[in-house]
């Protein structure tokens, strides 16, 4: 019998190895794109709920009308509140979260918006004027303090 010095088991072995190894390597890299995408997506709705109960907190505080945008700080300082009279009977709310240190230049500001009314006995928030976007039509009009 021949004597087999058992270098093409020992490539295989290798090959098997390396092979393992770029698929190990890969998942790695999906699993690190997903998890940030899930913090991202987290991040995200909690920034949204945050200006959705600052929405509602400024609808229940007290506000003198002004032109120029006057905001108001929770307690609990997770962001703020500003209201600016638009015309003669029509008020705007934004309300704007905290953004994190570390995403503070990484993607526009969230503020959302809501319209009310001014009557004599003060500010009727119109039950379905919230919306995502400032409905101004000049961008500096829509530049919070």
């Amino acid at each position: 019998m021949k004597k087999q010095g058992g270098a093409s088991s020992l490539v295989v072995v290798l090959m098997l190895f390396l092979l393992g190894l770029l698929v190990l390597a890969g998942q790695a890299q999906q699993y690190e794109m997903r998890f940030r995408r899930i913090h991202q997506e987290r991040t995200a709705l909690a920034q949204w709920n945050m200006a959705f109960t600052l929405l509602a907190w400024g609808t229940q505080q007290q506000w003198s009308p002004a032109t120029d945008w006057l905001c108001q700080t929770p307690a609990n300082s997770s962001g703020r509140a500003c209201m600016r009279q638009i015309s003669q009977n029509r008020v705007l709310l934004a309300a704007s979260p905290e953004t994190p240190a570390e995403e503070h230049n990484a993607k526009p500001h969230l503020v959302l918006w809501r319209w009310g009314t001014l009557t004599d006995t003060g500010i009727t928030w119109l039950p379905r004027g919230w919306i995502d976007f400032c409905p101004l039509s000049e961008s500096k009009a829509c530049a919070l303090p």
